[in-house]
């Protein structure tokens, strides 16, 4: 190097004296010890690279966990359609998912509500028989209270809905039973807009 030029695509830190002293080369910013009672940013984890154009990824079957290809409307293992919906609650800690055919039933009444009932037991403020959920093989679902209603109503989105008429759900919904239980709603089907 002649005169103190850098090369190229490289940068270098004037120095304090005039004299042509070499550049030492810049650590890495990673490389840099954390000052006493700071912690390093955590880094992100890094994204796995979607597939090449063209090639088909198969997904897990909501009910058996089968290796469905995208194509494929019906999980070859279990005959279960892909069309579905995921409801998640923090508290009581609940994750359902449920396909089209008979409503998936939410209260209190082991008879009435088997897949909830123990979920909701010490809850009081969901009814026994609370609301039920109908996931249609196109990808629409819909909630509805019993024709006599629940004590403490199921809300959509903060909006109260009346009892005994279907409700369309859709994909990001917030479906609240009560004042305290709430479930992030997710759909997933062959639709535009579901998951």
């Amino acid at each position: 190097m002649s005169g103190g030029a850098a090369p190229a695509g490289w940068w270098r830190e004037p120095d304090d004296e005039e004299g042509d002293a070499p550049a030492e080369a810049a650590e890495p910013a990673d490389a840099e010890a954390p000052e006493a009672g700071t912690r390093p940013e955590p880094r992100p984890e890094p994204r796995p690279a979607p597939p090449p154009a063209g090639v088909e990824v198969s997904a897990p079957c909501w009910n058996c966990r089968a290796s469905v290809a995208p194509r494929d409307t019906r999980c070859a293992s279990c005959g279960r359609a892909r069309t579905h919906v995921l409801l998640v609650c923090t508290e009581p800690c609940l994750q359902l998912r449920h396909g089209p055919g008979p409503p998936l039933r939410l209260g209190r009444h082991p008879d009435w509500a088997p897949r909830t009932a123990a979920a909701f037991a010490g809850w009081n403020k969901v009814s026994r028989h609370h609301a039920s959920i109908t996931v249609e093989p196109d990808g629409t679902a819909w909630v509805e209270e019993p024709e006599a209603g629940s004590r403490n109503g199921t809300y959509l989105n903060g909006a109260r809905i009346a009892a005994g008429v279907r409700t369309p759900v859709r994909d990001g919904d917030q479906l609240r039973l009560g004042l305290r239980v709430s479930f992030a709603v997710r759909l997933y089907g062959p639709g535009p807009g579901t998951g």
